[in-house]
């Protein structure tokens, strides 16, 4: 009895050490703000490939926001069934819409939210200049973003807070996806990333990193990932432009 209780010991500490030490595999949040010309096709058609074999939810941003059929056919037509393609390989794809950091009117927002909804087929919301570090009109905010989660309803939603601070829990509500660190690969790789003052095992996050190289720290990047209990990266080059998907796929 003795040999077989310390047998399921080692076997169960021995689980723990193997998922402890098991890679997590990334997640994306890829920003397809790709605008009508030579590249649009094949970039589009790159983030639907791209999306068979990986978790994606990619952002469409027309023009900062969404546009209506009516203002331009041509190009709701021709993001709409890019769109349609990034669904049917499995990727999740959501609209842009601009929060100003909490001060852009309400009534605005939910004009935004109500073209996407109406008009496109997107699986959500990107809810961008979010807000999750605020001082004395922290309840306000809070109550402003829980209203547009439940405005939004059951879809995905991605806040881009940018920066964090220990109220970020208040921000969050199931299903929603918190970015919790904007800024540049080497700040988020650096000693003095203020992640590390945080607790950060509540919600789904993930990290926006821009102006990125394309010789990043493969390790340390999957390490950091890891410590601070990511859900998804996002990554952009220096132009802000869609980053090279070879980089995503080398990882």
């Amino acid at each position: 009895m003795r040999n077989i209780f310390i047998f399921m010991v080692v076997f169960i500490f021995g689980l723990a050490i193997i998922f402890w030490l098991k890679p997590k595999k990334y997640s994306y949040i890829i920003p397809a703000y790709i605008p009508l010309g030579e590249r649009f096709d094949a970039a589009f058609d790159e983030i639907a490939e791209f999306s068979k074999i990986n978790k994606v939810v990619v952002i469409v941003n027309p023009n900062n926001g969404p546009v209506s059929r009516r203002e331009n056919k041509y190009y709701f037509e021709k993001l709409e069934d890019k769109i349609k393609q990034i669904q049917n390989n499995g990727g999740k794809v959501i609209g842009y819409v601009a929060s100003g950091y909490g001060s852009r009117g309400e009534g605005e927002v939910r004009k935004d939210i109500d073209l996407w909804e109406k008009e496109w087929n997107v699986d959500g919301i990107f809810l961008d200049e979010g807000v999750g570090s605020c001082d004395d009109s922290c309840e306000i905010l809070i109550k402003k973003y829980q209203d547009y989660y439940e405005y939004i309803g059951d879809k995905v939603i991605v806040t881009n807070a940018g920066y964090i601070d220990e109220n970020y829990e208040k921000f969050l509500k199931n299903g929603v996806i918190m970015i919790i660190f904007e800024n540049t690969y080497d700040k988020f790789i650096s000693p003095k990333n203020y992640l590390d003052d945080l607790d950060l095992h509540s919600g789904e996050k993930g990290v926006l990193l821009h102006t990125s190289p394309v010789d990043i720290d493969k390790k340390k990047l999957k390490r950091l990932y890891k410590k601070y209990d990511l859900d998804y990266i996002y990554l952009t080059s220096k132009n802000w432009d869609t980053i090279s998907l070879k980089l995503l796929e080398d990882l």
